[in-house]
């Protein structure tokens, strides 16, 4: 299996360092990873990690990395 690549997760809109570290905790390192989420997935992390219900969406995280991720 290969190396899951680390990206600069502050590039996500509504994320910071703090957040980003709090990701990475949680195994989460790319765009890629934030692009493909489930529902289910969201609904843990804002649960468990970020402490903040509907931010994700909110903030279009998913949109936002899926954009990353082409660049």
């Amino acid at each position: 299996k290969a190396p899951v690549r680390q990206d600069d997760l502050k590039m996500i809109s509504g994320g910071g360092s703090g957040l980003g570290k709090q990701l990475q905790d949680a195994g989460i390192v790319s765009y890629a990873q934030i692009a493909a989420l489930t529902d289910a997935e969201i609904t843990v992390l804002e649960t468990n990690v970020i402490k903040f219900r509907g931010r994700i969406k909110r903030d279009n995280w998913i949109g936002q990395a899926t954009q990353l991720v082409a660049q």
